[in-house]
């Protein structure tokens, strides 16, 4: 279609006869599962589809176009390349291939045109054939393709209203026809029941398996309780918990009335040198003290241990609404603003960045693990973390605490034990921090993202101390944002379960809220598919992308000893704790203390603890603890395995997630101008209208030499001796542009080295004002457009070009000078910056 046409493509049209002729081939899927070429899911039926389409590589990929067949079903959008291999009838099914982008996932669809671009919804008509169709993802990729021009301008079209009809942004009720479309064959649903778990991953969901977990750590003096066995105690927490053997399951069910939710103190993980980190709600206030509740809660408080140290999460520690506008504005720096075209200049980059407080945040959560794994490491004393409601901080606090201490944990099948206990099972309201129903904004929060990225800077800082590798934390940071699986939709353990037996309620005024009982007429099994863990990454993935999950583990030498701060990164780990039995210290801002109101019971005035004791724990320990978090010379001969991976803090040690956060930065830059990929950038333009100058006048300058070399060449001569900081201001002013710039990103490409020859003239030698910036060369698929100029050592740099959208409306010029007019020459000639005599800031 031309330029300024005034065809309008009624799309709303078309695309229920697309889909009306589309399911009336479903029946292919009944004979074998490829259709089109495409590897279909079992019960999964193509919409639309589009041919000669070219998808964007990534650097990691390689880079370049790939070309191939771009399909839209309803449960993705999938890519097939022009040379794969025939899919295989038998194999098992891959939910989503290397190329494909689930449609829960996809936030943004852009067409981007020849001289426009528009935000395509389901609710809008496209005015224009869409060249190129731009996916931004929930997770932070752009996924480019660009239609070739022996595509049908139909397909282009349909195939791109389908995806912006389809994909339906998250909102009450499109998740789970989402997931029925996705699982809700009754071949899926068979293939799914039958589907055998990892058995090398402790599931942590009976109490074989807490107790493995006890007999691994060597943690004695402990016993799993199956207390909570019908969520009667507490509904967030789960069915089993691990408390000190001392305390029985009758006096225990007295003890979760003292804490919010219910959540008491429960084990987690014992350090090798004896200590214990147990995580807590905090106390409920109002409560009457009783002499058995209060020995019930001090066997409960300090485990196997005589002195206990809380450290308090609720003040130093983000909130849920900081880390939420936090990771809004890191998407907004690294994405832009979509709809208003606006990026962050280039030279306020890291400020923004810094503005954002994302890196601030994670500096927090691992200076405060890193002092909670100092105090474990000193050894015989209970450190409780406590959160007001133990849902959130103290995950990410519990979890980081035992990936820096315990080897096991940098594994693969130990992290996932690891998020399965310390998130899944403690009740993290993953449901209601990703929003995936869109019930309430308030709630929403990142927080295991958060995590990720702090497990991602330990793995960058000891990336010898990790089995796992950043590609498996990139795999799992996008299945979180994929609502497919059963780990990540519900808040806790009850809801799961309950989801997992297919129980129904019902509410009637006379029996109240009631459970059905399964096979009751009022209960759609269809409404509610089963869902695979998010562990079952051959469901998700294929074998060659799972290869990279690990990676090599060496054992390193001991560090030498390091200043980190206000974190200390080397403790005695022969000074033991000593004080009076029973003293309880609260660790706030890296300082020791006792308050007096640390235990409700000890404070109170009618409580029967003062009536019980006649003097309260003193403060005479507390040098021992401060001791603890002093630097010291290591006095061990070689490292230890359990020494804590304490990160650097300081400075630049805290980086950007890069391959998580700035994968889809370049092409999300590019578009925030938008324009076709088959036209010049502005800047790359502008350099070939002035190369192509700089080739006449080198052509014109040759022709007049030869004619009157000795009365044109001298004066030219003195005058350029006689000023010669002409040439040098030249130079200067093409340095300090790119001086300006950073991380491989150029304002303008660096001129050619003085000691290289001028290019040749081309063969059809025109003038700046005959180039057309809107002539689209000719592409095909074997040979694709180059967008952006390659450096003179072979890398690809990106230059940004800070001004305003090209016009190319027709009847609109550029000023250009005169051809007649001469700039004044130098001896040398041949050198870009004498040659022209057009500098940097002169170019408008």
């Amino acid at each position: 279609m031309l330029t300024g046409s005034k065809t309008t493509f009624k799309v709303r049209q078309m695309v229920p006869d697309v889909k009306d002729r589309m399911l009336s081939h479903s029946s292919l899927h009944s004979r074998g599962r490829e259709m089109f070429g495409l590897c279909c899911l079992p019960g999964e039926c193509v919409l639309q589809r589009a041919v000669l389409v070219r998808k964007k590589l990534s650097a990691k990929e390689g880079g370049g176009w790939l070309s191939g067949t771009l399909f839209c079903t309803h449960f993705r959008v999938a890519f097939v390349p022009q040379d794969s291999p025939k899919p295989d009838d038998n194999a098992d099914p891959v939910l989503l291939g290397d190329h494909d982008v689930a449609l829960a996932s996809i936030e943004k669809v852009v067409a981007v045109g020849p001289s426009r671009t528009k935000l395509v919804t389901a609710n809008s008509s496209l005015k224009f054939t869409p060249e190129e169709l731009v996916l931004y993802c929930r997770d932070l990729r752009v996924i480019c393709f660009l239609f070739d021009r022996l595509t049908p301008e139909t397909q282009a079209v349909e195939i791109t209203y389908t995806i912006a009809k389809t994909y339906q942004p998250l909102k009450p009720g499109t998740v789970l026809s989402f997931q029925n479309a996705a699982l809700g064959s009754i071949e899926m649903k068979q293939f799914l029941s039958n589907r055998p778990r990892d058995p090398d991953m402790n599931w942590f969901e009976s109490t074989v398996d807490w107790e493995q977990e006890l007999e691994r750590v060597g943690a004695t003096g402990w016993r799993v309780s199956s207390v909570n066995d019908r969520f009667e105690m507490s509904t967030s927490l789960s069915r089993f918990n691990v408390v000190p053997q001392k305390v029985l399951d009758t006096e225990l069910k007295k003890t979760f009335a003292h804490f919010n939710e219910g959540r008491l103190p429960r084990w987690c993980w014992r350090h090798p040198r004896g200590s214990d980190l147990l995580r807590m709600a905090s106390f409920q206030n109002n409560i009457y003290h009783e002499k058995d509740d209060i020995r019930n809660l001090e066997l409960v408080l300090f485990g196997v241990q005589q002195v206990c140290v809380v450290v308090e999460l609720g003040e130093e520690m983000p909130s849920t609404a900081d880390i939420q506008l936090a990771h809004t504005r890191l998407r907004t720096l690294c994405l832009g603003d979509i709809s208003a075209s606006v990026s962050v200049p280039d030279d306020k980059w890291l400020s923004t960045l810094e503005g954002t407080h994302w890196l601030d945040y994670i500096r927090c959560c691992l200076r405060k693990s890193g002092e909670v794994a100092s105090l474990l490491r000193g050894g015989h004393l209970t450190v409780v973390l406590q959160e007001a409601d133990d849902r959130d901080m103290n995950c990410v606090v519990s979890s980081l605490v035992q990936v820096m201490c315990d080897p096991h944990c940098r594994t693969v099948a130990g992290f996932q034990a690891l998020v399965q206990k310390e998130w899944i099972m403690a009740g993290h309201r993953f449901l209601s921090r990703m929003n995936y129903n869109r019930d309430s904004d308030k709630e929403e929060a990142p927080v295991f993202l958060l995590f990720l990225d702090c497990v991602w800077q330990l793995c960058a800082q000891f990336p010898s101390r990790f089995q796992l590798s950043g590609d498996y934390l990139l795999a799992l940071h996008d299945s979180l944002h994929v609502p497919l699986f059963s780990s990540f939709l519900a808040n806790c353990q009850r809801e799961r379960s309950r989801r997992s037996q297919h129980l129904a309620q019902s509410y009637t005024p006379v029996n109240g809220l009631r459970e059905l009982p399964r096979g009751s007429p009022l209960q759609d099994p269809c409404c509610d598919p089963p869902l695979p863990p998010v562990w079952d990454w051959a469901l998700q993935y294929s074998g060659q992308r799972r290869g990279r999950f690990t990676q090599p583990v060496t054992q390193p030498a001991s560090p030498p000893p390091l200043l980190n701060g206000n974190l200390n990164t080397n403790l005695d780990p022969h000074r033991h704790v000593d004080g009076m039995a029973g003293s309880v210290f609260l660790l706030s801002k890296g300082s020791f203390s006792s308050p007096s109101n640390l235990l409700p019971w000890r404070s109170s005035a009618g409580s029967a603890y003062r009536k019980s004791h006649r003097r309260a724990p003193s403060a005479e320990m507390l040098p021992a603890l401060e001791r603890l978090l002093r630097a010291c010379s290591l006095t061990e001969s070689g490292p230890d395995p359990h020494e804590p991976l304490l990160p650097l803090l300081l400075g630049p040690c805290i980086k950007v997630w890069r391959d998580c956060y700035l994968r889809g930065a370049l092409h999300a830059q590019a578009f925030t101008h938008p324009m076709p990929s088959s036209m010049l950038h502005p800047v790359d333009q502008l350099s070939l209208e002035v190369q192509q100058l700089r080739e006449k006048l080198a052509q014109a300058s040759s022709t007049s030499s030869s004619s009157c070399s000795s009365s044109s060449s001298s004066p030219t001569s003195s005058r350029t001796s006689s000023n010669p900081r002409i040439k040098q201001d030249a130079r200067r002013t093409d340095s300090n542009l790119n001086q300006n710039a950073n991380n491989g990103t150029f304002l303008f490409p660096n001129s050619r080295s003085s000691n290289q020859p001028p290019a040749a003239p081309r063969g059809n030698t025109q003038t700046a004002a005959s180039v057309k910036p809107t002539s689209r060369p000719p592409t095909s698929i074997a040979n694709p457009p180059q967008t952006r100029p390659s450096g003179r050592d072979g890398t690809k740099h990106t230059f940004l070009f800070g001004g305003h959208q090209p016009d190319n409306r027709p009847g609109q010029q550029r000023y250009i000078p005169a051809p007649h007019t001469k700039p004044p020459r130098s001896r040398s000639s041949s050198s870009s910056g004498g040659s022209s005599g057009i500098h940097g800031n002169n170019v408008q």
